[in-house]
């Protein structure tokens, strides 16, 4: 398991530093993530949550662990401050009245070109980014994960995709959006871009089986089963408890 011997000042997390380890042979990847209050919403386990130091916790993670040159993006319903280099693009519509599916944004298309990485505020990074950042795609349009407690079914734990599949799937938000919003809820009254993947993308590659044992659950693969941390990169927080709420070492030393 990678962990954190130094304290965190004292960590060259910078991409542009002379200092910096050499950037390996890699695709360009901008990482798009999303902050907002929450508390006027439906979504629970993002109430009130969520600020600033979370995103910039991410970005130190992912600074630490991906050895190729990346992008940061945040989509915000404020206008925060980032310690790190972290561009700051707002919703375009109001994270209140739309809740989950707001985060159809992830894939705007304006909000960079090549290469995506989505990822949730509620995740750690615990090791090498590089084989998993850079994979392949081949003739796919996105790959994601699978669902942890359902494997018949997709999530959005992380997910990669060419510009060519946010043109599609954006396209697919703008001219169905009355339809979606009907039909493709989480929850009853609860609609959710994860839903909207499931029922068109459903048959993605899911790169936490490409990757064995590198993308884990916290509830449903780590916390019964601590050994399993050795050989990970990424630990999502889906609902509770959260990363703040979970006092173990681990996340002492990579959550940072």
């Amino acid at each position: 398991m990678n962990t954190v011997k130094q304290n965190s000042s004292e960590i060259n997390l910078y991409r542009n530093s002379s200092t910096e380890r050499p950037p390996h042979a890699s695709k360009m990847i901008t990482i798009v993530v999303a902050l907002f209050d929450g508390r006027n919403t439906s979504i629970a386990h993002s109430m009130g949550i969520y600020d600033e130091s979370w995103v910039d916790k991410l970005y130190r993670g992912v600074a630490r662990n991906y050895n190729g040159h990346f992008d940061f993006v945040c989509l915000a319903d404020q206008n925060y401050k980032f310690t790190e280099n972290i561009k700051l693009i707002r919703f375009d519509r109001s994270v209140d009245e739309y809740g989950w599916m707001s985060l159809m944004e992830l894939y705007r298309p304006d909000l960079c070109s090549g290469r995506r990485l989505t990822i949730g505020l509620d995740t750690i990074i615990t090791g090498s980014l590089d084989d998993i950042f850079d994979w392949d795609l081949g003739d796919h349009k996105i790959g994601v994960c699978q669902d942890p407690y359902w494997p018949q079914e997709i999530c959005n734990a992380i997910t990669i995709s060419e510009p060519s599949f946010s043109k599609e799937f954006w396209e697919y938000w703008i001219n169905n959006e009355e339809e979606v919003m009907k039909n493709c809820d989480l929850f009853p009254g609860s609609p959710s871009e994860m839903i909207v993947l499931r029922s068109l993308y459903g048959n993605s590659p899911r790169l936490d089986t490409i990757f064995k044992g590198r993308i884990l659950s916290y509830k449903a693969h780590i916390r019964d089963h601590w050994d399993r941390l050795a050989n990970t990169s990424i630990v999502y927080f889906h609902g509770s408890p959260k990363p703040h709420q979970v006092n173990e070492e681990w996340v002492k030393e990579n959550w940072i």
